[in-house]
């Protein structure tokens, strides 16, 4: 199904450019190696190209010879041997281009590293400590979890008495920003300077325990801010669909969402609506077009280049924007030349350009996600729908084509870091296809009449919410199916089912017997994605991914601890287990995977008492819980150890066998300062938060054997192995998810080998009934 008339020769050097780049960014970097890296890279390109001016000149010669007359009258061997030689030439050529290729973006790439992280910054960053930061906003903060951080440009850096170099590259993250900070504003913090991940743009991140703003934002997020303001008060009384999807549909404001509805819209593959990206480059130019025609070619390309520059600076130069954004402006190019253009010519010129300016976005997830799902619409969807039209009308047959191809090409890239799928993603798609681009023009419109023309605005936003009504119901209804909420792996044959039935449209039995495995692996998965909660339940450990989540039973009392992240995991859980009412919901710490589903929670059931930590830090995690407990009348209890809470019958329930006394403040200290609690079931229940093994060792030698055991930290390999011989677990939990932090980790495996374990990503939810332990696993994991 190769589309007509595409070039492919340009696409394995981008490829590989991006490999080159994305290699550079995550290494590991010593000082050793540094000579090393940074004479290498330069050295291949070289050697490529003395590789590749031999290899022409071999070719030459070879072309030569074989243009020498042959005796006799028949071609000779000469010409039979031609296509050959010709074949391992071209393949020469493209192995040392894809080299020079991977050289360069390696090459790029160490250079934009050496410019981002100065010497004196590395090493700041690699001893840790306090440091003070003077710096200018660089982007709007973004919310992290429950509170927010944002990137900045520091004008001024100290380390302690040393100042250390900054230049107009170096970026740092902050974490702990006011939610309401705008790009070009002034900002002074202190705090506590981390590594972050590899790849990542900023040199450092920075946790601020001392953070102030003050000066005015940068025209455009002036303008923006005011577009932002306008058009939320012209929704203030629209339904909730409307208020979170129309800014997500057409400015990309992802914040604004409701958690049940982006929990539906990712579980069938339907966030990418939020996302601005070359379906808004694509509308935008079909009306520039539309309106002024291709015949003024240099009038029209540049009308469109000026439309595209203003959406980005409306919505901001996210991935997926600026990959569309280049390869618009290849495709700009080629019209004011008066020239063709291929799709994936253009797309691989967009990902090299993007390298060469800025490759931290190419080698991001939302790069890797737009850039597959075009290469996959433009190799499979196209034909595909082309085939399908020969049996059902052109518009259904794209509507059908074009999602199947983009969700084929994106699973791999989306089981890093989620857990579940959908079977109903191509059909949520087709069914949301018809109202997208209207929803996006209304959205658009709106928002840029939204100051200045209140009631046009709000004329507009009548269709729009009726668009957004429907996005919501297919995206709640099909969440709801049997067949979503199953693993990747499961998506994925779903996917191939459906790509099989499609291409066999013209065979009718054939179709239906891909549709018939389609069926049976729907059914399956529903039957083995969730476990039945019998009614005689001790312990329910909740699948809420990459978080915690835990129901216990004890002494008549319905405990919980902790609330998974956000979303509505949690709080599904909590109904399937057919609680309606908790008596104390412990809250080990404020990290966002442990207090994210407490909304969703409060909303599930009655909340009577709730214990958290000494040390609440992220402080804006604090505000924030705090806000939602507020809501609901409920007034949070600081414990320590040896607080206790009594059942009905009188007996200890409950014993807080972690932190001791005050906590000292600083994000560092938080998890070390999370809680653990003693449960006292039959055997007894070790529920812990996410101690490091220092916080475990100090309170080891104090824990009696336990029968059941949470481990702490989602089974990281920081543990405690004193803990683990003296509590002794027989059956041990894991709470985790999909993940890059490598968890659950071997060491936590030897480390518990003894005991009978499982965890949520291979078991889902787990529950623990006597002796007895029900889940979708067979049989423990470990």
């Amino acid at each position: 199904m190769r589309p007509p008339g595409q070039d492919y020769r340009l696409l394995p050097v981008a490829l590989s450019v991006l490999a080159g780049a994305a290699l550079s960014l995550h290494a590991d970097w010593t000082d050793r190696a540094g000579a090393l890296a940074a004479a290498s890279p330069l050295l291949i390109p070289l050697l490529a190209g003395m590789g590749f001016a031999r290899a022409r000149a071999r070719s030459a010669a070879v072309g030569s010879a074989r243009r020498e007359p042959e005796a006799g009258n028949g071609p000779g061997p000469g010409a039979a041997a031609g296509r050959p030689r010709r074949g391992a030439a071209h393949a020469r050529r493209m192995g040392l281009a894809c080299l020079a290729g991977l050289s360069v973006g390696w090459s790029v790439a160490w250079a934009h590293l050496q410019a981002a992280a100065p010497e004196g910054v590395r090493q700041a960053v690699a001893s840790g400590g306090d440091v003070r930061l003077t710096a200018v906003v660089d982007e709007d903060p973004a919310r992290a979890g429950t509170g927010c951080a944002g990137q900045v440009r520091p004008e001024r850096m100290a380390a302690g008495r040393r100042d250390l170099p900054v230049g107009g590259h170096v970026r740092m993250l902050v974490w702990n920003m006011p939610c309401d900070a705008r790009t070009g504003q002034r900002l002074e913090a202190s705090g506590r300077i981390k590594p972050v991940a590899s790849g990542r743009r900023a040199a450092g991140a920075v946790y601020a325990r001392t953070i102030r703003i003050d000066g005015e934002p940068t025209m455009r997020a002036r303008i923006v801010g005011r577009i932002d303001d306008a058009l939320s008060g012209r929704l203030d009384g629209f339904p909730a669909h409307a208020r979170g999807l129309v800014p997500g549909v057409a400015l990309g404001r992802s914040d604004r969402l409701a958690a049940p509805l982006e929990a539906a819209m990712r579980l069938v593959q339907l966030t990418h609506l939020i996302a601005v990206s070359g379906g808004h480059v694509s509308i935008l130019l079909a009306m520039v077009l539309g309106v002024v025609g291709r015949r003024a070619r240099r009038t029209a390309a540049a009308l469109s280049a000026a439309s595209v520059c203003c959406l980005v600076a409306l919505v901001g130069p996210e991935a997926s924007v600026m990959r569309a954004v280049a390869m618009s402006a290849v495709v700009l190019a080629a019209l004011a030349l008066g020239r063709s253009t291929q799709a994936v010519s253009a797309l691989s010129t967009a990902t090299i350009a993007i390298v060469a300016l800025d490759p931290w976005t190419a080698t991001g997830y939302g790069f890797y996600l737009s850039a597959s799902a075009t290469l996959g619409i433009i190799v499979v969807g196209g034909p595909l729908a082309d085939h399908l039209a020969t049996r059902m009308p052109p518009l259904l047959a794209e509507a059908l084509a074009i999602p199947l191809a983009a969700q084929i090409s994106c699973l791999p890239i989306l089981a890093l870091f989620t857990d579940n799928g959908s079977a109903w993603g191509v059909l949520a798609n087709a069914l949301v296809a018809p109202v997208v681009a209207p929803l996006t023009v209304a959205g658009l419109a709106a928002a840029l009449a939204a100051p200045w023309a209140g009631g046009v605005a709000s004329l507009l936003l009548v269709p729009a919410s009726m668009c957004t009504w429907w996005i919501d119901a297919v995206a709640t209804t099909l969440s709801r199916w049997p067949g979503s909420g199953i693993s990747n792996a499961a998506t994925f044959a779903a996917c191939l089912a459906i790509l099989a039935a499609m291409l066999a449209v013209k065979r009718p039995l054939a179709a239906l017997t891909a549709l018939a495995l389609l069926a049976a692996l729907i059914w399956r998965q529903a039957r083995s994605a969730g476990v039945d909660i019998p009614d005689g339940w001790q312990i329910v450990q909740c699948d809420v991914g990459q978080g915690a989540g835990v129901l216990v039973r004890a002494h008549g009392l319905t405990i919980m601890v902790d609330a998974g992240p956000p979303g509505e995991a949690a709080s599904q859980c909590v109904r399937a287990a057919g609680v309606g009412s908790i008596d104390l919901l412990v809250l080990t710490h404020a990290h966002s995977d442990h207090i994210g589903g407490v909304p969703g929670v409060l909303d599930a059931a009655d909340v009577g008492e709730v214990w958290v930590s000494p040390n609440m830090d992220p402080r804006v995690n604090g505000a924030w819980l705090d806000k939602h407990l507020t809501r609901r009348g409920i007034t949070a209890k600081t414990v320590a150890e040896g607080e206790e809470r009594r059942g009905r019958d009188g007996a200890t329930a409950v014993r807080v066998l972690w932190p001791r006394g005050d906590a000292p403040p600083g994000d560092a200290e938080a998890n070390a300062q999370s809680i653990a609690v003693r449960v006292e079931i039959p055997g007894g229940l070790l529920v812990m938060g996410d101690q490091p093994a220092s916080s475990q060792s100090r309170f080891a030698s104090a824990v009696e054997p336990a029968r059941v055991m949470v481990v702490a930290h989602h089974g990281s390999a920081d543990q405690s192995a004193r803990l683990a011989r003296n509590a002794r677990p027989s059956i041990a939990l894991v709470s985790v998810g999909e993940n890059s932090y490598g968890h659950p980790s071997a060491r936590m495996l030897q480390m518990y080998a003894p005991a009978d374990l499982y965890t949520t990503r291979a078991c889902g939810t787990i529950v623990v009934r006597g002796s007895e332990v029900t889940s979708r696993c067979e049989r423990p994991v470990g």
